[in-house]
Formats: C-alpha cells, sequence, structure tokens
C-alpha cells in the first residue's frame, strides 16, 4: 500500500493503479476511472504546474515551449491549481485550491465535476479566473459548494466577482465563508499568510487528514521563522519555484526560485517535495536530474496519494 506521498496514474478497470499518469498529447491528460477510497486515504490531483503564463507562452519559440509539442513532454503547463479527493465511495469529496483560467480543461481532461468547496490561495488573475467557469458549471449539476478563503482574498474576490454576491441564480450555487481554519469533512485546513514580494501578500494552505500533514504554498517569496514553525513533520509540501536561478534583485520579484526552494525544502525536510507554478524557463527533462533525493518537479495531471 503506498504511503504518504505515493505518485499514481490512471487506474486500471481491471487492477490496481498502474503506475504514473503520462501525458501523450498536448492538454490535460485523462483518468480512465475513478478509484474507491477509504475515509483516511486522499488524492491530491495537480490540475495546473504552470505560471500566469503557461507553457507553451503565447509568441515564445524557447525550447521549453517547443517541446511541449514533443510525445510525452512533461513541459505543458497551466495556471496552477490542485484538486484534493477524499473519503468513502459513498460520501467522497473533492475540494479544489484555487480556480486558473485553464480550470473546464483541467477538469474536464480528468474527469473531475462535482466540487464540494473551493479553497483561494490569492485574487491575482492566474488563481481566481476560473472562478466564473466553475460556478456556472455546478449550477448546471446542480451541486453547490462554499469559497472559502482569508478575508482580504474575498474582498478582492468580490470586487472582480460581484455579480456572484449580488444575482440569486448563483446566490443558489456558491456560499462564501471568510476564515483562516476550518474544517472540510474530517479535513483540517489552516490558511498560511506568506510573502508574495511584489505581488503583495498570498497564502498557502496546510491541510491535515488523520495523522498526515500536507502543505501547498504555491506563491511565496520569502519565508519567515513564524511559516518554518507551522510546518514540522510534512508527509508531503507542494511549493512554487517559478525558475532554476532567477538572478534579479529579491524586490523586483514575487517567488522563490528552485535553489532558494531547495534550501527551504532543506530547512523542514518534508518526506516528499513537488514543485509547482513553474515558468517556460524550466525544461522538465533538464532540471529534473539536478534536484536532490526528495524533491521533484510537478507536471500537469500529476495525482500524488496520500494514506495511513
Amino acid at each position: 500500500m503506498p504511503g504518504a506521498g505515493a505518485e499514481t496514474g490512471p487506474v486500471s478497470k481491471t487492477g490496481p493503479v498502474c503506475g504514473l499518469l503520462r501525458r501523450q498529447r498536448r492538454g490535460p491528460a485523462r483518468a480512465e476511472q475513478r478509484p474507491i477510497f477509504e475515509v483516511e486515504t486522499m488524492q491530491i490531483i495537480i490540475l495546473g504546474s504552470g505560471d500566469a503564463h503557461g507553457v507553451p507562452r503565447i509568441g515564445c519559440d524557447c525550447e521549453v515551449c517547443r517541446n511541449v509539442l514533443s510525445p510525452g513532454s512533461r513541459n505543458y503547463r497551466t495556471g496552477a491549481s490542485l484538486a484534493l479527493r477524499y473519503g468513502p465511495s459513498y460520501a467522497e469529496r473533492l475540494v479544489l485550491i484555487d480556480a486558473a483560467p485553464e480550470l473546464r480543461l483541467q477538469a474536464t481532461g480528468l474527469s473531475l465535476s462535482r466540487f464540494d468547496a473551493l479553497l483561494l490561495t490569492h485574487a491575482h488573475d492566474a488563481h481566481i479566473l476560473g472562478l466564473g467557469v466553475l460556478v456556472r458549471s455546478q449550477r448546471e449539476l446542480q451541486h453547490p459548494f462554499t469559497l472559502y478563503a482569508p478575508e482580504p482574498v474575498l474582498e478582492d474576490v468580490r470586487r472582480q466577482f460581484g455579480y456572484l454576491w449580488t444575482d440569486k441564480t448563483y446566490r443558489r450555487v456558491i456560499q462564501f465563508q471568510p476564515t483562516e481554519e476550518t474544517d472540510l469533512w474530517d479535513l483540517h485546513v489552516q490558511a498560511l499568510r506568506v510573502d508574495h514580494g511584489i505581488g503583495g501578500v498570498a497564502y498557502g494552505y496546510l491541510l491535515t487528514l488523520g495523522q498526515r500533514r500536507i502543505a501547498y504554498i504555491p506563491d511565496m517569496l520569502r519565508p519567515t521563522d513564524k511559516l518554518r514553525q507551522a510546518l514540522p513533520d510534512l508527509d508531503l509540501l507542494i511549493l512554487g519555484a517559478a525558475h532554476y536561478y532567477e538572478g534579479i534583485e529579491v524586490w523586483k520579484r514575487s517567488i522563490m526560485d528552485i535553489m532558494a526552494a531547495q534550501e527551504f525544502i532543506g530547512d523542514l525536510a518534508p518526506a516528499r517535495a513537488f514543485l509547482t507554478h513553474l515558468s517556460h524557463t524550466v525544461h522538465y527533462d533538464e532540471i529534473s536530474p539536478r534536484l536532490p533525493e526528495g524533491i521533484r518537479l510537478a507536471y500537469d495531471g500529476l495525482i500524488l496519494e496520500v494514506q495511513e
């Protein structure tokens, strides 16, 4: 039985998990069948592993953007977001963290549809522009959900999506809950305030299911001692890092690079760590061999399994 952070892929109709989810085309990978899990098991599904530009970038002819066309490339990247799937088959829950502009492609590519909750890390376009599509899809499915976020994030969202608060049609579908800590069907959720550099303030999330602890921090520049103290004994850390080495003044930046991420991960010593929010300067096949044991690059469609 896989332990914390085990990688899985599509589930065979005739057998168990069959390995890594592999991409053979441009666009999201597709899962063949949804597995049946016990209460203490969670799937972490990397819907998107890219930065705000995505990979390939419009008008770019760099090696990484061209490589997306190669069979099996893991350089195709949509906006950073993930889904959490957990609970028994009769009461399975699906929680989304951030709603990227490409959410429709991400969700349909992995046969995900009925979301029970949405957590937002911050209100930058790359993390919330899929909200309209999400609300409309859940309305069609007659599946209401709740958006959870710290109060400042909800205020920013309301400025951009005010109709969701005023239109009765949508209010039947979406509820808003300002919070920095809550429980979602046996999953304890704690928001973590982080420094987003020139991007201002963002949040990560510490997720606790049973004895397992997972942290998702997609947009952070400088970690604080307070944050380090909040993240001991992690089973899995998913951390944003846009470039291998950015090489510009820190005050001009909004997110750490891979070199800084390795140092931070070394301080925390999680059981496993994956890097997300990757730009087109990060070639999966070239950077992966440089990473120390226990740290890997995420990619769109990657499925991680966490269980007792």
